[in-house]
């Protein structure tokens, strides 16, 4: 128990650590082509190392085997795409589909909204809904809406508080879709519709 515990703090920490990626097209990139342009090459890296991983010998499938198979989760080892995977999937397509600052925040919300959900559900599972924490949840909304407030200033209130709670609803419900592409596609797309309507 403790040690799965400790895996699920270091797999969410490379979502926190994903944070980067949203922080540098805010404040350093800036340009939606260029970001894209990374995002693409990325997502086509670790592809490449996804398809190496499961169909060929060799030195990839060794190092994810004797390093990382204690973070990967049973459909990862059985022939599923990595969340880190997923995650740049969903980073590429929100950049390319949305707006500059519903994507920036998109993908804040997946970076720390799921990380803090999934971390204060295994420590306080209170609230069980489709094996999910309702706290960790209403944690990940918090801590998405206070980041958002932080770091925007073009779209409004409601818009942010929308996009955190739509963002961690798709991450509560039972979908077959991987959330680290779900939750910035969904919220990405609540947030967009809003801007144009509001």
């Amino acid at each position: 128990m403790i040690r799965t515990f400790i895996n699920e703090i270091f797999r969410k920490l490379i979502h926190i650590a994903s944070l980067a990626i949203p922080l540098a097209y805010f404040f350093l990139i800036k340009d939606k082509n260029v970001m894209a342009i990374i995002l693409i090459i990325l997502t086509i890296i670790s592809l490449s190392i996804e398809y190496i991983r499961l169909n060929r010998e060799g030195y990839i499938r060794f190092f994810f085997e004797k390093y990382l198979k204690s973070v990967l989760r049973s459909n990862e080892l059985k022939g599923h795409l990595t969340g880190a995977t997923w995650m740049l999937i969903g980073f590429t397509s929100s950049v390319i589909i949305f707006d500059f600052e519903v994507a920036v925040l998109a993908l804040l919300f997946l970076s720390v909204g799921d990380a803090v959900a999934a971390l204060v559900g295994r420590a306080l599972p209170i609230g069980k809904v489709w094996d999910k924490s309702i706290l960790g949840s209403l944690s990940g909304i918090l801590f998405c809406i206070i980041l958002g407030l932080a770091i925007n200033n073009t779209l409004s209130v409601q818009i942010i508080i929308f996009g955190a709670i739509s963002g961690m609803f798709i991450e509560l419900i039972p979908i077959k879709i991987n959330d680290n592409f779900s939750i910035p596609i969904f919220s990405g797309f609540i947030m967009q519709v809003l801007k144009e309507i509001l």
